[in-house]
């Protein structure tokens, strides 16, 4: 069963400016003092919005980490999409140099995505709704890469493709964990791994 994060949507414009300055102070804050030591009072300090109205939509640190980290996730799929649309036609090994690189380069820039996501998930539910997001990941590569390599055959069960991305996102994630950020060396090596694990099962 696919779990998602349940927290309240802000209806109205002026919440959902308020949750803006909030998701953005929290990243901020996170940043700053890393997510053990940041607080709900602390984010309602720097955003200025009152930590009653936070506690509207999240009821604790985590679950607005966790809205945080599900962000950064569509846009990690949203770079998926992009290069289905940009490298139409490539072979294989190309696709998934240039999604592991692309998706390399987000974390990289974006340090508090590095920090939630690969630093590992802070609750089950942050664990479960990962996971679901990197299904979704894996759906969108199969599209691609089915859709530029039509004569190869992906088995979806067990589902090549997802097992393939999460081999990548494990070497991206202990890059981080050995080096703060994923270096082009480890870069590589999600690539090499993901398409030695798609070569074995008989797709690349």
């Amino acid at each position: 069963m696919e779990t998602r994060l349940n927290a309240r949507k802000p209806a109205q414009g002026r919440s959902r400016e308020r949750m803006e300055r909030v998701l953005a102070a929290a990243e901020a804050l996170l940043l700053d003092v890393g997510p053990e030591q940041a607080s709900i009072p602390d984010i309602a300090a720097r955003s200025g919005v009152p930590r009653a109205s936070i506690y509207q939509f999240f009821p604790n640190k985590y679950a607005l980490f966790l809205a945080i980290g599900d962000t950064h996730l569509t846009q990690v799929g949203a770079l998926i999409e992009q290069i289905g649309a940009t490298l139409a036609g490539q072979p294989l090994p190309e696709l998934i140099r240039a999604a592991t690189g692309a998706v390399s380069d987000y974390y990289n820039a974006h340090p508090v995505a590095s920090m939630l996501i690969l630093g590992g998930p802070m609750s089950r539910t942050a664990y479960l709704s990962q996971e679901v997001t990197i299904q979704d990941i894996g759906r969108q590569m199969r599209g691609l890469l089915e859709s530029n390599q039509p004569g190869l055959v992906f088995p979806s069960e067990p589902d090549a493709i997802t097992l393939a991305v999460e081999i990548a996102f494990a070497c991206m994630r202990y890059s981080y964990f050995a080096h703060g950020r994923i270096t082009e060396a480890m870069c590589d090596q999600a690539a090499v791994a993901a398409q030695a694990y798609l070569r074995e099962v008989g797709v690349a």
